[in-house]
């Protein structure tokens, strides 16, 4: 079930020769709920020999693949966002002493069927992760969403212009000179973390809630 409503913007007004001028903005918002997640989840190792870290990292972080794997999430959604190897190092009285190495090796996983998004994270700690963040819901198709919304701005724009017109007296019809559509900056969607609770039976709670997709367009009508 989806909602949709119109925006409403700033306009002006001025005349050239015969041609009156009308700009408004219009604005159209679909609301959407969402039916897949991405996630951030990884392991992070620490140990005084680099090998003993890297080789601790590679086991957990197989076992926490495996088990993702076995919860149907197919290996093409499973993909390395970042690895890296860092130094440790302490400060003591000024001086800086060297501790060992951290290996982190993260990785973004697509979760198509949402109702898992809460059991694939604790399935993921329970095998080896000790790095969840960044969980994303977005929608399968958003492009299909936006031309929905870029519609509703399209009509909103007219509707405004039409108010305008007759609020000025001009009884005429108007006709669209000019429609722009706003670009919009970054990907539909927020970006919610979860909040985990490892400790409790019933598992890490996910609410993904609704997505806002927005569409903005300025028209100039001609009355």
């Amino acid at each position: 079930m989806m909602m949709v409503n119109g925006g409403y913007g700033a306009y002006n007004t001025n005349n050239a020769g015969n041609n009156r001028k009308i700009t408004v903005s219009g604005e159209g918002n679909v609301y959407s709920a969402p039916n897949r997640a991405t996630a951030t989840v990884g392991v992070r190792t620490e140990n005084p020999n680099l090998q003993a870290a890297q080789t601790e990292n590679a086991e957990n972080s197989a076992s926490m693949l495996k088990s993702l794997q076995n919860l149907g999430i197919a290996k093409d959604d499973i993909k390395t966002a970042d690895f890296r190897i860092d130094p440790i190092y302490t400060y003591e009285e000024g001086k800086q002493l060297f501790q060992g190495y951290r290996v982190t090796h993260l990785y973004t996983v697509t979760i198509r069927n949402l109702a898992q998004a809460g059991l694939a994270i604790d399935t993921a700690v329970a095998n080896g992760a000790n790095e969840v963040m960044n969980i994303q819901f977005s929608v399968a198709e958003p492009q299909a969403l936006y031309n929905q919304a870029l519609s509703i701005a399209v009509i909103d724009s007219y509707n405004k212009a039409q108010t305008i017109a007759r609020t000025l007296g001009f009884h005429t019809s108007i006709s669209p000179l000019s429609i722009t559509e706003e670009t919009q900056k970054g990907s539909p969607g927020p970006f919610l973390v979860a909040s985990m609770d490892t400790s409790s039976a019933k598992g890490t709670p996910i609410e993904p809630g609704k997505l806002e997709i927005k569409a903005t367009v300025t028209g100039t009508y001609i009355t």
